[in-house]
This record gives structure tokens, sequence and C-alpha cells, in this order.
């Protein structure tokens, strides 16, 4: 909401001459400290509210510009020492009978007058025919528009008297309405509670959005406490802290909340002169007050800011002005960055005037990019984890990473057109390629299968040694059902079973040495990378007893060896597994999957098992306590 068009101050303190041209319903003044920021807003107080700040009156020796003191003196000249401040509003729809689009306002304070002198431009207006009315009108309603304005001052040290100031506008805004009705002050004060509530909801959300805590307001009880200032406590029953109690940027925050409702519930035309919003907040909190100020406060009211904060540089908006305020031989100065800057170097003296500040502007654009990709990430991962949670894909576990990704590669090689039916995991739970699965993390993995889960979960054994041990030590709560090679758990949730021996690797299983490797043929299992990598073995070896007899010769033991086992069955994999199963097997021919049938075919027979036994128990009523 814009009131204000064009600012000009002479003679004020820090500043000589300044003119802000153009601001808009946000304005940001930045730049670094002693740069005369701040004097700026304390001109636009002593214009509207006749005093510095909250309850510091001019005194016109020590605000005087002492660059224009030395230029009087040296003049030798009388009368000329003034402060002055001239506006350009810009009228109001509600006066487009009445006053021009634009017109200047002047207020003078001279060295020894204790009023200031006013001036305005309407009769000149009124000359060239701009005036939509009267000139008498105009200067009627020029009036009455000055004092509808409201310029509210907040500055950079929010203390106790400035809090007390705020809850006693508060409560006068709360108050006009009741005390407007004309009826008797005792039954005002009864009646005030619940008048309170009712009013203050809007106030009490919008602090609760923006820091989460809640708020009350307590009204005076009597009559001699009336017009003292509101209590306000903040939090549940069970922590209710009173809010000079609560730290700076909660207090900080609950400025802007009560003068967003003062200003929505008044209709008066308020003007916001607001020194640095964002002290003591940290910078999360601070984007997030800077988004309220530009999207919701600015709707309401003219916000005049100054601000050291990132959250506040990078509001380029069509609504935003900001200008860099630095200091020219002494005194202030003003230039517009944004929107549209007189001299585009501008922007190189405030990124090196403001330093570290400017890279914290470039971090805070990225954080808001950031914090709105961390969002959409998070919504996206509540509806996969709601989704996951409702659906009932069977669970799949193997012992180690790399069956993992064999198993995946063989259902696309066996199963081309036909989207996997269950979802594979290992109970190898390392972020790295240390092995840290196996058949006994197995066994505790699928022993931990909880029925509330929903999900049907298959533990798969290697057909070795380890995994035989492990897959028949299985809790008593496992059981084969009649028939059945594999084992469920009595919840009818979790199952186990060993990898299937098919003709070509029975002789594996029989050696106690059959995994997911050896799947393959032969020829497929001593491919090779272009680097050489791929499955190393080790050498099998044979323990012979021949009790009372003696050894038999090197050509008797060859031949006994080639006639009673497959050496090739009792291989033992060494490493190279990762490897195999990342960059070999994805390019194996169709063929060499052949095997890998009789696995998803055991694995297809035990779901269709339990979702048979589910699905018997889901049918039997309970019975009635």
């Amino acid at each position: 909401m814009r009131i204000i068009k064009d600012i000009e101050i002479k003679y004020f303190r820090s500043i000589y001459s300044i003119k802000l041209k153009n601001i808009l319903d946000l304005t940001i003044l930045s730049g670094k400290n002693d740069s005369g920021k701040s004097n700026i807003l304390r001109a636009l107080n002593l214009f509207f509210n006749s005093e510095i700040d909250l309850s510091n009156n001019l005194e016109f020796y020590q605000d005087f510009s002492f660059k224009r003191l030395n230029e009087v003196r040296k003049e030798s000249i009388k009368g000329k020492q003034f402060i002055q401040i001239k506006i350009t509003f810009e009228r109001p729809p509600s006066y487009e009978k009445s006053l021009p689009l634009h017109f200047d306002v002047s207020r003078t304070w001279y060295r020894n007058d204790i009023y200031y002198n006013q001036t305005d431009n309407l009769e000149s207006l009124h000359k060239s025919g701009k005036l939509p009315n009267k000139l008498e009108t105009a200067k009627r309603m020029l009036q009455g528009f000055l004092n509808k304005i409201r310029f509210e001052y907040v500055p950079a040290v929010k203390d106790r008297d400035y809090f007390n100031s705020l809850l006693f506008n508060l409560q006068q805004t709360l108050l006009d309405e009741k005390l407007r009705e004309g009826t008797p002050i005792t039954e005002t004060i009864t009646s005030l509670t619940g008048h309170i509530e009712k009013q203050i909801e809007e106030l009490q959300q919008d602090f609760r959005r923006a820091t989460g805590i809640d708020s009350t307001i307590t009204p005076p009880s009597d009559f001699a406490s009336l017009f003292q200032a509101f209590q306000v406590g903040t939090g549940d029953n069970e922590d209710h802290i009173p809010l000079l109690l609560r730290g700076d940027g909660i207090q900080a925050r609950f400025i802007s909340s009560v003068l967003h409702y003062i200003t929505k519930t008044n209709s008066n035309y308020f003007i916001w002169g607001f020194e640095e919003p964002e002290n003591s907040l940290e910078l999360n909190n601070a984007l997030l007050l800077s988004k309220d100020f530009q999207e919701l406060y600015a709707k309401t009211a003219q916000l005049i800011l100054t601000s050291h904060s990132p959250a506040f540089f990078s509001l380029t908006n069509k609504n935003t002005s900001i200008f860099r305020v630095s200091k020219n031989s002494g005194s202030t100065i003003a230039a517009s960055i944004w929107p549209n800057p007189k001299d585009q170097n501008e922007f190189i003296n405030l990124r090196e005037e403001i330093g570290i500040l400017e890279i914290e502007k470039q971090l805070s654009k990225e954080r808001l990019h950031r914090l709105e990709e961390n969002r959409k990430f998070h919504e996206q991962l509540k509806l996969l984890t709601e989704e996951i949670n409702s659906s009932q894909t069977p669970l799949i576990i193997t012992e180690g990473k790399t069956d993992i990704a064999i198993l995946q590669t063989a259902w696309k090689k066996t199963h081309p057109d036909t989207k996997i039916n269950f979802i594979l995991r290992s109970a190898d739970n390392s972020s790295d390629n240390s092995n840290g699965g196996g058949a006994t993390n197995l066994s505790k993995t699928i022993e931990s299968i909880h029925p509330h889960d929903k999900r049907i979960a298959i533990a798969i054994y290697d057909n070795d040694s380890e995994g035989k041990r492990e897959f028949n030590n299985l809790s008593k709560n496992f059981t084969s059902p009649n028939g059945k090679e594999f084992k469920k758990h009595k919840n009818n949730m979790a199952y186990a079973m060993l990898i299937p021996a098919t003709p070509s690797t029975k002789k594996y299983a029989d050696a106690d040495n059959l995994c997911l490797e050896y799947y393959f043929p032969e020829q497929y299992l001593l491919k090779r990378c272009p680097n050489g990598f791929g499955l190393t073995f080790e050498s099998p070896k044979i323990k012979i007893s021949c009790g009372q007899f003696a050894l038999p010769s090197t050509d008797e033991l060859k031949l006994l060896i080639e006639k009673n086992c497959d050496t090739y069955a009792y291989r033992k994999i060494k490493d190279g597994k990762s490897h195999f199963a990342e960059k070999i097997v994805p390019y194996f021919a169709t063929s060499a999957f052949s095997n890998f049938k009789e696995i998803f075919s055991a694995i297809n027979e035990i779901i269709a098992y339990a979702e048979k036994a589910l699905n018997k128990n889901a049918s039997i009523p309970s019975s009635s306590p």
C-alpha cells in the first residue's frame, strides 16, 4: 500500500540534503553502519509525530546538520538555520474527488520556533488546473488526510518502554470500538474480556503461524488499570511465559504481528518505519519474516525498513524499492539500486561496501531455493512413505548386495515385459562395499519381521554349508509345511528358503557350495572385463582318510578325484563378486539365465502360499469376548 511517493530531507542530523524518489509499498534502506539509514526514519517520525523517537522531542542544536551549521556560521547570515522535510503523497482512492493524484507537503522547523511551519503546493496545482475540485475543498481535505496517517516508528533496540507503548496502542485499538458504543464504563469492563478474545484472534493466529507459539492477552480488571498496557503471555497452560521474558527474537516477531493487527482493524492510513526487523532472528526465520513483510504486511501499510540482512536484500519484486544509503563528505546520501538504478555502478559499490553481506545475499537466494526443494522433497517423501506403508508388495531378502544385482538383472532377462512383483533387499545394511551381510545376518533379519508390517518377507539362503546351517537352525517359530521345502513363521508373514538346486547346479548343492553365481554356466564364470577384473577362485581342499592302508599313488589319487567328485563344485569364490554382478552379468546372453527361472518359480510359490494363508486367516471371524 503506497501513501508516500517521494521524500526530501534537508539539514537533519547527518543528512544535508537527500531525496528518495518513487518509493514503493515496501522500501528497504541498506548500507554500512553509521551511514544515516536510521536518520531517514527518524526524520519521518519527526514529520508525522513531532518527535525524533519514542518520547524524545526535537533538540534543534543537537539535530541540526553540522555541515549546514558550519556553512551558516561562515556566511554570517541569520535566519537560515532550519530543518525541512518534504513528502510527496499519493492520493488514496477515497480522496479522488478532492485531492490531486500527487501533492507535496513540507514541514519546516526553524531554530527558535516551537512549532513547525507547514506549506503545500495545492495552490500552484490549482493554478495549473490539476485539482479535481475547489482549492478550499482541497485545503480542507488535505488536513483531514494528514490526520488519518499513522506513522509507527520501530527502533532498532526494542526495549521495555517500546513494548509498553506498542501494547498501549494495541489496547487503544481494542477499546476504541467498545468505548464508542456509549455504554457505561462498568459494563464496558465487564464485557471487555469476551470482546478482546474475539477481536484478538486474528493477531494470535498470525503470531502462532510465524513462531508456532500460542499467546494470550490479559485485559484490565478494574477502572484503575483500564488505561495501563495489557499483559501478554505466550505458550500453553503448562508453559505460560510472559512475552517480555521470551527471547529477543520472539519479542521482535510479536511486534510485526501487533502492528499488522492494528493496521487491519483501523480506518487510518499506516506507515511503518521499521529499523532492522531481522534483529535477533536466525537466517531461516528472517527469511520467513521478510516474506511476510513483502507478501502480507505491505498490502495494508506502507513499509520503510532499514536492514543488514540478506533475507531482505533479495526482495526484488514489483512492489519493492531498495536504496543504498552511504556517506559522501560526511553527509548521508541515497541511491536507488532497485527497481530503476540510475547508476549501474551502485550495485558494484554496494557489493564492495557490504562485503560478506553480498555473499550472504547469494546464499540467501540459494537457501530459499533449497528450502523450496526441501519442502517438495519432504512432500514427495511423505507420499512415497504412505504409498510404501500401504503397499503389500512382498519383500525378498538375500545374504548379500551382489545377490540383489544378479537377481534384478536375471528378472529383466527372463521377464523382459513383466514388472518385478516383489522388492529385493539385502541383509547387508552397510553403506560401503564391506561384507556386512551373510547367512547369520539374514537369520536375524527374517526373525525380526513383525506381523504388523503387513508385508510378506522371504529370506533366501545360499545352498552352502553356512546357509544350510542357518536355515536349519531357525527358531521353533519356523516350520516346514507338509510337502514343502521352505519354512514359514507362525505369523504367516516371514518365510525362508534355500537356493533351489537345478539339474546343472546339483553338484554344487551336494558339495555344500551353491551360491547364485554358480547358476551361470562355467564359461560365463570365467568372463572378464577389459581391465581384467572378474571372479577369482580358491582351489578345493580335499581330505582323504586311508585308515591302515597305504596312501594311493599320484595317478591313483588323480583317478580317485575324477571318479568320485567334480572338483569345480568345491571351488570357493575368493573375490570379484561386486564387479562380476554389476559390470559383467548385465552383458550375458539371455540363455545364461535359464537356471534363474527355478528360483523365481520358488519365490512365487511361497508368495502364493502366503497370500492364501493370510486370506484364510482373515476370513475366520474373531470370537467375541
